[in-house]
């Protein structure tokens, strides 16, 4: 019979716990969303790229910089979704390398470990490879999938 109660109490903590983790995701999801459903959210900056990668699916660009302006919580920022379709078709493998300074819009607010910053816009060389509208629209789209 404790055993009983035991396995019953073990299964509703793991039920209980299930349930909290979705509900803080959620929770998480509804505030980006409409932290970055803001235009006035969104920032200019500039930096010297420091490091360039994929992930391992390739479905997202990191691209780490050095000599931020403004100055950020973190050095490193993304293109995922239709932007990273975009800044491809724009040239963003041949025309960005390690080294060069670039333009870049993001969002700069920080959503826990491991959280990477958007961006949004993005030229070098005023050569604009990602602008702003299109970014806009699609990192809210991709947010939504």
């Amino acid at each position: 019979m404790e055993k009983t109660i035991f396995k019953l109490k073990k299964i509703f903590l793991i039920i209980l716990s299930l349930y909290t983790m979705v509900f803080f995701n959620s929770c998480t999801k509804q505030i980006m969303n409409e932290y970055y459903s803001q235009k006035s959210n969104y920032v200019n900056a500039s930096g010297i790229v420091a490091h360039i990668s994929y992930n391992d699916d390739k479905s997202a660009l990191y691209l780490g910089f050095s000599d931020l302006n403004p100055r950020f919580d973190d050095d490193s920022f993304k293109i995922v979704g239709d932007n990273l379709l975009i800044a491809q078709n724009n040239g963003v493998d041949k025309k960005i390398r390690i080294g060069d300074r670039v333009d870049f819009i993001t969002a700069p607010r920080y959503f826990g470990d491991g959280y990477v910053f958007p961006i949004v816009g993005l030229s070098i060389n005023n050569d604009e490879l990602l602008n702003f509208e299109n970014g806009f629209y699609n990192l809210l789209k991709w947010l939504d999938d």
